[in-house]
């Protein structure tokens, strides 16, 4: 009956073991051939551990494949698979259990197989079984421990002179002392052990929003420098089509002239060539015969023109003196030249990149807010001006309303925010706070301004600025700000506070924002003459 207890319990082990050994092959990565730790899911549906699939990528930013059927996967994407991670560690768990069952079955097997003498049958005084060694002094069996010098030694050991007086202990109950003495330490490992895991598995983690987060941030960069670098490549083909169009324009006139000039010029050396021969004709009876022609082509246009000039003077304006004829034609030539419109050039020269530059702001996001301050929230102490873009200390009787700051001198924004980027500028002066605050933060009374109350805000007082954490965090900037720069990301729960003049960051607030948002200055004393801070706006 016993044994038919242990070939059912064997069978039973057997066939657990199998089915485990069938779960394990399908919960393990193919890349690690381990079991599937933080398993994510392809769009090829198969499954890897998060950091083989990374490590198998590398630093690729174009499209990479599957490591088992090659498909393509765009933009590195995949899926936590939670099911197939919970499958996991229940079988790490149950994979534990066996492997602790099944060393106290070997205890056991080994407990028995070692309590008796394989020659005789009689019991072994020790655990060792047939491994047990002998005394080399006394070629005894080795049945006791000696305490002090932590040896083993037989019975004819104890009376020795080296172990006189030494404390004596049987072996079984050393090795049981030792054991659960070990035990302690081994517990330790085996924290320390979970602990570096859950520490791997963090760092990880770590790794993994890390490189999820510059590579968002690499594609965010790169999408936006490729809308500028576009916008430059369009303003500059523009620039260019507009010269090439206007030289174009120019160059047509000024060459139609040209060769008008130049059909005037080739007629006027066949002229000059003709009148020189008949000049330097020898044989005066020809010469006299063609008098008449000659005096009808050159000399009686001549006259006609010397009674059309006002000015008798010979010599023309370029100092050259000549007859009549010759000066008229001069000036005729020096009224045909086409002067291009220099003038028309001045928009490709200097500042032609400033309008430019201008422009750009359309194509950036965030564009800087012009914003303005809300006079129902104003503390009596301030007074609006410059479009309500400016406060400055001036005592005025004001009607009480609900929304207005009591005894704290503060002003809200007339705008905002319940979604999206944004940013604004604010010109400070003298001891003052800037930031944003939400719909319900108190205005009565004094303020606490920290995250909690519903303020995120930098500030200078006692000569340094801070942020307004739980206390009074001191910035690293070692200047006197002039401008202060103020970024929200509403849904990223971010409040980045910049030095406008370099855009160095100042401070960041990270949180969690879930109602309207107000950017609110707070002129604690007087600046620079009576303006006090200043919402600085940008042309259009």
């Amino acid at each position: 009956m016993k044994l038919k207890v242990q070939r059912i319990t064997e069978a039973t082990e057997m066939a657990v073991s199998k089915h485990f050994l069938s779960l394990s092959e399908d919960l393990t990565c193919s890349i690690c051939q381990s079991l599937f730790v933080e398993p994510v899911r392809l769009d090829c549906d198969h499954n890897f551990c998060k950091s083989c699939i990374q490590k198998c990528w590398g630093k690729q930013r174009q499209a990479v494949s599957c490591p088992e059927c090659q498909q393509l996967i765009p933009r590195r994407s995949f899926a936590s698979n939670r099911v197939l991670a919970n499958l996991c560690e229940k079988t790490r768990k149950l994979e534990l259990k066996l492997e602790e069952e099944h060393r106290e079955k070997l205890d056991e097997d080994t407990g028995r197989e070692q309590s008796l003498c394989e020659e005789h049958g009689e019991k072994l005084d020790g655990d060792t079984g047939r491994e047990q060694s002998l005394c080399e002094e006394h070629g005894e069996k080795l049945i006791l421990f000696c305490e002090d010098d932590e040896i083993l030694i037989c019975a004819k050991c104890v009376d020795s002179p080296p172990h006189s007086d030494h404390r004596f202990i049987s072996m079984q109950k050393v090795v049981q002392k030792y054991k659960e003495q070990l035990k302690l330490p081994l517990d330790s490992m085996e924290n320390k052990k979970k602990n570096q895991s859950e520490l791997k598995q963090q760092q990880e983690r770590e790794i993994s929003e890390l490189e999820q987060l510059t590579g968002s941030l690499e594609q965010d960069i790169s999408t936006q420098f490729a809308k500028i670098h576009q916008y430059l490549e369009g303003e500059e083909k523009h620039l260019i089509e507009e010269l090439t169009k206007q030289k174009e324009d120019d160059l047509r006139a000024m060459e139609k002239n040209l060769r008008k000039i130049e059909e005037e010029l080739t007629s006027l050396e066949g002229k000059i060539l003709n009148l020189s021969v008949d000049i330097e004709q020898q044989d005066s009876v020809s010469f006299l015969k063609e008098l008449k022609r000659l005096k009808e082509s050159y000399l009686d246009k001549g006259k006609d023109v010397e009674d059309s000039e006002e000015s008798d003077d010979d010599e023309d304006e370029y100092g050259f003196e000549d007859s009549d004829s010759d000066r008229s034609d001069v000036f005729k030539l020096n009224e045909e030249i086409v002067m291009f419109p220099k003038q028309k050039y001045a928009g490709f020269q200097g500042l032609f990149l400033y309008p430019v530059w201008k422009a750009m702001k359309r194509i950036i996001f965030p564009a800087p807010d012009s914003l303005t301050l809300d006079p129902s929230t104003v503390h009596r102490d301030f007074v609006l001006s410059d479009g309500q873009t400016c406060v400055k200390f001036k005592n005025l009787p004001l009607r009480v309303k609900s929304e207005r700051f009591d005894e704290c001198r503060c002003v809200l924004v007339s705008q905002g925010f319940t979604s999206g980027k944004h940013y604004w500028e604010v010109e400070v002066s003298g001891t003052h706070t800037v930031g944003v605050a939400r719909e319900s933060a108190n205005r009565k009374g004094k303020l606490t301004l920290n995250p909690n109350e519903g303020y995120w805000s930098v500030g200078w007082r006692d000569h340094k600025y801070g942020a307004n954490e739980q206390y009074f965090v001191p910035l690293t900037t070692n200047v006197r700000l002039r401008t202060i720069g103020v970024f929200l990301d509403y849904e990223g729960g971010q409040v980045i506070f910049y030095n406008a003049n370099d855009m160095s960051v100042l401070y960041i607030f990270t949180d969690t924002f879930t109602e309207k948002l107000f950017p609110f200055l707070y002129p604690q004393s007087p600046g620079m003459g009576d303006g006090a801070l200043k919402l600085r706006h940008f042309e259009p």
